[in-house]
């Protein structure tokens, strides 16, 4: 008993000393420190550079690193060992920086430091601000930029309280090349605004100020608002139940239970481009519209964006009174196409997608058109590839007599 008991505890003995053999050691453990970069090059770009350089011989490296000090923070980027450059970005001042490279090794031993100074051009955030054209609009302003690189930034507005201190206004994120961006809920009154650029590593702008006085801007009054009698025989039918006045019935909220008022829906059978029109009841100057999609508030029946709501159409305007259904006289105001945040396939929504439809669909007119009364929406597709279209309700806002 004592020689079989003897013969386990050997046993387990030889298991652990073979396990214990068996474990990985790291590579390069003998305190190799690796060679650094050598050859090279800095091609200064906009708020930073691109550094190529020949990696050491020998294989034992695993990555370049590039370690700068920026706002008082240690930053840092990174490229592999198959890669012969490395991309330092997000400098926020055209000044000269100074790099460290080093060369990290498999055992993650660094080389000596070879320091490179960066040039960098003019950063983005920089070059977006310069290009802001900013100017009146109806209950605000307008603001055009320009964004060459394509970054990914925010613009701030801002604009002084009763007591003379700088008050957040709003706050736009985007990364497109161009842009005209609108600040509205103003009144007619001369106001100072500042403008700033902030860029994803926290780099942000001097602030850029200029006074504005907004344009007086009202809403069309929808009690004037009218049908065209007789009707223009090119204009599409209303389904029975609806007609074409529930758009300016005040009701966005638009259910089933109340067809006769929540909204209006086209007769079926249409072929696009389709459009209806309708009389303002006054010539002025427009602002804006927003457009309320039949659905919003009923997610149960799934109409929003879907079946009939409007996809993309065009607005028509003109000063007189349209005698026939030809376009002779028309003004396009506007090229529309109505967005959907989440981007899900028709029939599924995001609380995102729901949220911006309960709240309209606003799309704002260039203030270089001229005063419109009627209106036509020439419709050229919806969500649905149905043949019928239907909306709940439209409010314009701009100028009216004017």
């Amino acid at each position: 008993m004592n020689t079989y008991k003897i013969l386990i505890m050997l046993g387990i003995g030889l298991l652990f000393l073979r396990c214990s053999e068996d474990r990985p050691t790291p590579v390069n453990d003998n305190g190799h420190v690796p060679l650094p970069v050598s050859n090279i090059q800095v091609e200064n770009i906009a708020g930073g550079a691109t550094i190529t350089y020949d990696l050491p011989q020998g294989g034992k490296a695993l990555y370049v690193l590039a370690e700068w000090e920026q706002n008082g923070e240690l930053m840092t980027a990174q490229a592999s060992y198959y890669s012969n450059s490395l991309l330092v970005e997000g400098l926020g001042e055209t000044r000269e920086y100074e790099v460290k490279l080093y060369t990290v090794g498999r055992n993650l031993k660094r080389s000596e430091p070879i320091v490179v100074k960066l040039n960098p051009l003019t950063p983005p955030i920089w070059s977006i601000l310069e290009s802001f054209d900013i100017h009146e609009d109806f209950g605000g302003l307008r603001m055009d930029f320009v964004n060459v690189h394509e970054a990914e930034v925010s613009i701030d507005v801002f604009t002084k309280d009763e007591q003379g201190d700088w008050i957040p206004v709003e706050t736009f994120y985007t990364g497109r090349l161009e842009g005209r961006l609108f600040i509205r809920g103003f009144n007619a009154e001369e106001r100072q605004f500042g403008f700033t650029v902030k860029d994803k590593w926290g780099n942000t702008t001097e602030m850029l100020t200029k006074v504005v006085t907004p344009l007086f801007e009202e809403e069309f009054d929808k009690e004037l608002f009218s049908t065209l009698s007789p009707a223009l025989p090119g204009d599409m039918g209303a389904y029975e139940g609806t007609t074409l006045s529930n758009i300016w019935s005040g009701i966005i909220n638009a259910d089933n239970s109340i067809p006769t008022e929540g909204f209006f829906r086209s007769a079926n059978g249409l072929t696009f481009p389709a459009h209806f029109t309708f009389d303002l009841g006054t010539v002025g100057k427009l602002g804006r519209y927003t457009l309320w999609q039949r659905g919003a508030f009923i997610p149960q029946y799934n109409f929003a964006y879907n079946a009939g709501d409007l996809r993309r159409w065009e607005v028509w305007g003109r000063a007189d009174k349209p005698t026939t259904d030809g376009w002779e006289g028309w003004t396009k105001l506007m090229d529309c196409e109505m967005s959907k945040p989440s981007g899900l396939p028709i029939g599924q929504t995001s609380n995102e997608d729901i949220e911006l439809a309960q709240a309209g669909h606003e799309f704002s007119f260039s203030p270089d058109l001229p005063p419109v009364r009627y209106i036509r929406i020439n419709v050229l597709s919806n969500w649905g590839g149905v043949q019928y279209i239907h909306l709940a309700e439209l409010s314009f806002f701009g100028a009216p007599g004017q």
